[in-house]
């Protein structure tokens, strides 16, 4: 009797060694987990993923308003200038169009500006704009003698300001100007030249070059005899109407400066088939791919 105790003892003692890390033993059979831990896995907290990638920011151009008052004329000038989608991303430098008229509607929706901006856009040009406003003061600034003081003021007032705080490149920069100010646009060069060039192109569209005809041409001739036979790097565009408004004084400055042969000068007489004003769009337009191709 006492032996069959003695092997149910033993027993249960070795269940309780094969058992121990499973559950308690002896009677009482309540689930083991009271307030501290139970034989579990530890619960580990859930694994964190990459971080979602936010999108890069699109490349948006912008539009800057600037003023500028000119010792050499006397007037504040506002300015509005544009720049194209990546300006802000890159460091690259960018060639500048200058715009006369930049403020002037002349009977449109928009400024000349705001026009010449939208066709930059749509064709993705890599330029910057400078619209330069105050164009009351057309008449005096755009023809002579008032355009001395005002081709000074582009050339040693406005294109300084403009380098100093925008990554222009100053080996391309375009004069451009419509009727009056196309007077200018086309002049400029015979006050630049040989020795003092800005400007890389020159786009006078519909010049009014009737109003000065005789200082033009003698500026013309004294650029001439400066240069006597030296390369004149630069493009000139002479555009106007095909029909009537300016284009008999336009092209008749052009044969005058196919005459002389200037040597390096990239020289074109474009028309359109337009009005005097609605020629300002088209001829930049033509201009545009014909320089930053």
């Amino acid at each position: 009797m006492r032996l069959e105790w003695l092997r149910r003892a033993l027993a249960v003692m070795g269940c309780c060694v094969m058992f121990a890390g499973v559950s308690a033993c002896g009677g009482g059979g309540g689930g083991g987990g009271g307030g501290g831990g139970g034989g579990g896995l530890p619960i580990l907290p859930p694994t964190a993923g990459p971080a979602p990638q936010q999108p890069a920011p699109t490349p948006t151009d912008r539009v800057v308003s600037e003023s500028i008052q000119s010792a050499f004329t006397g007037a504040p000038y506002p300015l509005a200038i544009y720049l194209p989608a990546g300006y802000d991303q890159g460091t690259d430098a960018y060639p500048a169009i200058y715009a006369l008229d930049g403020d002037a509607t002349n009977g449109l929706p928009q400024t000349r500006f705001a026009n010449l901006k939208d066709i930059l856009a749509k064709r993705e040009t890599k330029a910057i704009l400078v619209g330069i406003g105050n164009t009351a003061r057309r008449q005096e600034d755009y023809n002579f003698p008032g355009a001395f003081k005002y081709h000074d003021f582009l050339a040693k007032e406005l294109i300084p300001f403009i380098d100093s705080k925008y990554r222009t490149n100053p080996r391309n920069r375009m004069l451009t100007g419509l009727s009056t100010s196309g007077n200018l646009a086309a002049t400029a060069l015979f006050l630049e030249a040989p020795d003092n060039l800005v400007f890389s192109s020159f786009v006078s569209i519909e010049g009014a070059f009737w109003q000065q005809e005789a200082q033009s041409n003698d500026l013309e001739q004294k650029m001439f005899d400066a240069l006597a036979g030296r390369p004149l790097p630069v493009t000139l565009i002479l555009a106007s109407c095909s029909d009537g408004c300016n284009q008999p004084y336009v092209k008749q400055l052009y044969q005058r400066m196919a005459a002389r042969n200037y040597a390096g000068l990239l020289l074109f007489n474009t028309e359109f088939s337009t009005t005097h004003v609605g020629a300002d769009v088209l001829a930049f337009e033509d201009a545009v791919v014909r320089i930053y191709k």
